[in-house]
């Protein structure tokens, strides 16, 4: 049993800090002395119990049902109530060979009705982000970024770039911003992510439940009606995934509708769309895809999520860096030499699958330097050579020895932070 004692607000109502006993058999799974926690910029004093407490189960309630414990609640949102059964029916569909149990027990069930036509998104500034924002462009919605989920709390100094970027992006100026801090990936131990026979539980179970959770307070008193996330994959990808239509867009409170947006769009479809929307309003705006600990820029420009997005932009005809990326006529031998060195994943190879069908059909591609020499080394990804390469990856690789890999640097954490830190 996980039981939820009290739900505390420090800093003038805009910090909610959830004071919750587990017992002895799941102790393991938390840490116990960094509380779940989530703050905002806005006092949320006045937001129910009933509402405030949909962010702590947004996050509890996972771990709940792959561990086996049920989890009990003073009071909650009965749309809430309603919709997690639904969301945990797509969990066991996604999850076959897992048994999902543990039960939520709340003691009162509210009625909540949110009145308003205001409309949100999540937004990190990346391809994703980027293509929702343009398919909304016209709801003007409040920009929702969240401390906490992508860059660590006590990262400052990219959280600060960030926010600078968002505040004075000129494409985003309409927007309202709305900023929350909250310890979603700290507040449970390693043990969590073996609760999967591979690792990887913010993507595979966590984030879309979580970060959708987490706007719960500020929905109340921004009256918002519905709350956007932009798709990561399409139904093309065939992998378990914590955000799909079909998990988002159950997810409710006080009559509140959720939109998982983009999932009929390949990546490359948005970025064509990025830079269609670009051209079309005359606009440059940068994109932040990047959270490498090797950057020391907006983006690193030499990871594998950032080449990929380059060579998207290539493929439209248009200039990387005018979106935020820092490369040259050299981006191709980086392509290959960083996915020769780093991992691979079905995902990973459904991207590069993409841009190498987009590389055999485009007739307009962006040159640095020497069309010819650039076109050679386009020609490498066209036949597939990066696709092939991937796949062998893939097959060789050994998730017994990931997992072996992720224990030890979780039980030496200290000893892998100073790792970190001299090797950056």
């Amino acid at each position: 049993m996980l039981k939820l004692k009290n739900i505390n607000l420090e800093d003038d109502g805009k910090k909610v800090v959830y004071n919750y006993e587990a017992s002895n058999d799941i102790q393991k799974y938390f840490n116990l002395k960094d509380l779940f926690y989530a703050k905002y910029d806005i006092d949320v004093s006045k937001v129910p119990d009933s509402i405030l407490v949909i962010p702590f189960l947004s996050n509890m309630l996972p771990i709940a049902w792959f561990a086996g414990f049920d989890i009990e609640v003073e009071s909650l949102d009965t749309d809430f109530y309603e919709a997690i059964k639904l969301v945990k029916i797509e969990f066991e569909k996604q999850f076959l060979d897992y048994n999902l149990t543990g039960d939520l027990i709340a003691k009162q069930l509210v009625e909540n009705k949110i009145e308003g036509q205001n409309t949100a998104m999540l937004f990190s500034g990346g391809v994703d982000a980027y293509a929702t924002y343009i398919r909304a462009y016209d709801k003007t919605p409040d920009l929702v970024t969240i401390l906490g989920a992508d860059i660590e709390i006590e990262d400052q100094s990219q959280w600060n770039d960030f926010t600078n970027f968002v505040e004075n992006e000129k494409l985003l100026q309409k927007n309202k911003k709305q900023y929350i801090e909250t310890n979603v990936r700290s507040f449970y131990t390693y043990q969590v992510e073996l609760l999967l026979k591979d690792i990887g539980w913010w993507g595979k179970v966590q984030h879309g439940l979580s970060l959708i959770g987490s706007l719960a307070p500020i929905s109340y008193i921004n009256s918002y009606s519905g709350i956007y996330i932009a798709s990561s994959y399409t139904e093309q990808i065939d992998i378990a995934w914590g955000s799909t239509p079909q998990i988002d867009e159950k997810i409710s409170w006080a009559s509140i509708k959720v939109f998982h947006d983009g999932y009929e769009l390949k990546r490359q479809d948005k970025v064509d769309l990025i830079t269609k929307f670009s051209a079309n309003t005359d606009s440059n705006f940068k994109l932040r895809v990047c959270y490498s600990e090797r950057r020391d820029g907006f983006n690193c420009s030499s990871c594998e999520k950032c080449y990929r997005t380059i060579l998207g932009i290539i493929l439209n005809g248009k200039n990387p860096n005018n979106y935020g990326f820092n490369v040259d006529e050299h981006v191709y031998a980086g392509i290959f030499e960083t996915l020769n060195i780093g991992g691979a994943s079905r995902g990973m190879q459904y991207f590069w699958w993409e841009l190498m069908e987009k590389a055999k059909t485009t007739k307009s591609i962006f040159t640095f330097n020497d069309e010819a020499l650039e076109k050679i080394q386009l020609d490498r990804i066209r036949n597939g050579e990066i696709h092939n390469l991937l796949e062998d990856k893939i097959k060789n690789s050994n998730g017994f020895t990931d997992k072996v890999k992720f224990i030890v640097r979780n039980k030496f954490s200290a000893i892998y932070r100073l790792y970190k830190k001299i090797r950056y």
